[in-house]
């Protein structure tokens, strides 16, 4: 799929441990003006050590169409910290039943895999 748009609809998932939560990601996917509906993923955000940074979200062993999209994956974890201005906790005991809820409304990605359209 060299060009696509990506429709995430929620993203559902809990604490794990101190640098990690574990969720799914629930999205539509559209290519050649086909709607793919109703597709999910297992992603993981994870926090490093950059101070303006620190999340970084990444797809699991199950990870459907996205895990050649890490552009796709890097501006979600921008657009849900930055323009969303979602707080996740981390290094807290008592996160262990914390969970993750996010929607999205009206938003897509215009992704382009330039990988894969050069092997054509």
């Amino acid at each position: 799929m060299p060009f696509v748009r990506i429709f995430p609809l929620r993203i559902f998932g809990q604490y794990e441990d101190a640098k990690t939560y574990k969720a799914r990601l629930f999205y539509d996917i559209e290519s050649g003006g086909e709607l793919l509906k109703g597709r999910d993923c297992e992603v993981f955000f994870k926090k490093g050590n950059h101070p303006v940074h620190p999340w970084r979200l990444r797809v699991g062993s199950h990870s459907g169409d996205l895990a050649e999209y890490k552009t796709f994956l890097d501006s979600l974890c921008f657009y849900i910290f930055h323009e969303m201005r979602y707080y996740l906790e981390s290094e807290e005991p008592l996160m262990q039943s914390f969970y993750i809820a996010i929607d999205f409304k009206d938003v897509h990605f215009s992704v382009f895999n330039q990988e894969e359209s050069d092997e054509d």
